[in-house]
C-alpha cells in the first residue's frame, strides 16, 4: 500500500512497486500487468497517479504501453555505457551483456556521395555501402547503413568478406584504426523498409542514431546510419569531473 506521509511522491512509490514486484518474479517477462483500475485499487492510489508510474516505467524500458491492449513486462535490455575516455562499439556493448550477437549483411554496393556524406568524408565522391542487421539471442535489435569511403580502402569491394566489425575490417585490411567516434541521438518512429527489418509494427519507438568514426589523422573512415530498438538498448553515460 501507499504510505502518504513518506515524503516520496505517490507515482514513484507505485513505480518502485511494481518494479520490485517484476523484480521478484511476480510479473514476468510477456506477462500483462493488471489495468490501471485494478492497480489502482490494489494501490490504494488514483488512475491517473497509476498511468504516470507505468509511463515512467516505459520510459525507462521496463515495461510496453499497448494502445488497446494493455501494459506488458519487457525483456531485459543490453545496457550501452558512454564513457568519455574510452569508446566501446556496439558490437562490442551487445557482446559484453552475455549471449550470441548474429551479424548478417543485407547488401552492399559501390554508391555515389549524397551532399551530407560528401561533407563528411571532404570530397570522398565514391563509397562503399554497407547494410546490416544484428541480432542478440537470435532477436533483431539493430540495423545499420556503413559507407566508407572508397579512394582510403582500393579494393574494398572484393576484400570485404561479411566480416562482423567494419572498424576491425579496416584496421586490419587498410590499417586504418578509429580514435575518435562522434554519436548524435534521435528519437524516432519505426517505419516503412526500417520497421520491416527490425521486425516491428510502424510508430514503435526507435533511436537513431548518426555516427561517424575518425581516425588519427582526423579523416572520416565510417559514417553509419544506426536504427535501434529501444526496447532492447538502454544508455548510461560516464563522466569525469
Amino acid at each position: 500500500m501507499i504510505d502518504k506521509s513518506s515524503g516520496i511522491p505517490v507515482y514513484k512509490q507505485i513505480e518502485i512497486a511494481i518494479r520490485t514486484d517484476i523484480d521478484r518474479g511476480v510479473y514476468t517477462v510477456g506477462v500483462k500487468l493488471p489495468s490501471e483500475d485494478e492497480l489502482a485499487v490494489q494501490l490504494g492510489a488514483s488512475r491517473g497517479t497509476v498511468r504516470q508510474a507505468l509511463s515512467e516505467l516505459a520510459s525507462q524500458g521496463i515495461v510496453k504501453r499497448v494502445h488497446g491492449n494493455g501494459t506488458f513486462v519487457c525483456e531485459p535490455g543490453n545496457e550501452y555505457k558512454i564513457e568519455n575516455d574510452h569508446f566501446i562499439s556496439f558490437l562490442d556493448g551487445l557482446e559484453s551483456s552475455g549471449g550470441p550477437v548474429d551479424t548478417f549483411v543485407l547488401d552492399r554496393q559501390v554508391v555515389r556521395a549524397n551532399s551530407v556524406l560528401h561533407e563528411a568524408f571532404s570530397g570522398s565522391l565514391q563509397l562503399y555501402e554497407i547494410r546490416r542487421i544484428r541480432k542478440k539471442n537470435g532477436k533483431t535489435v539493430m540495423m545499420s547503413c556503413d559507407y566508407i569511403p572508397m579512394d582510403l580502402t582500393p579494393g574494398i569491394e572484393t576484400r570485404y568478406q561479411n566480416n562482423k566489425s567494419v572498424y576491425d575490417f579496416l584496421e586490419a585490411q587498410y590499417a586504418l584504426r578509429v580514435s575518435k567516434v562522434k554519436r548524435v541521438f534521435h528519437a524516432v518512429a519505426a517505419a516503412g523498409d526500417i520497421a520491416k527489418l527490425l521486425c516491428v509494427k510502424a510508430g514503435e519507438p526507435l533511436f537513431y542514431i548518426v555516427q561517424q568514426a575518425y581516425d588519427e589523422y582526423g579523416r572520416c573512415v565510417d559514417h553509419a546510419n544506426l536504427y535501434v530498438i529501444s526496447e532492447g538498448m538502454h544508455f548510461s553515460i560516464i563522466s569525469s569531473r
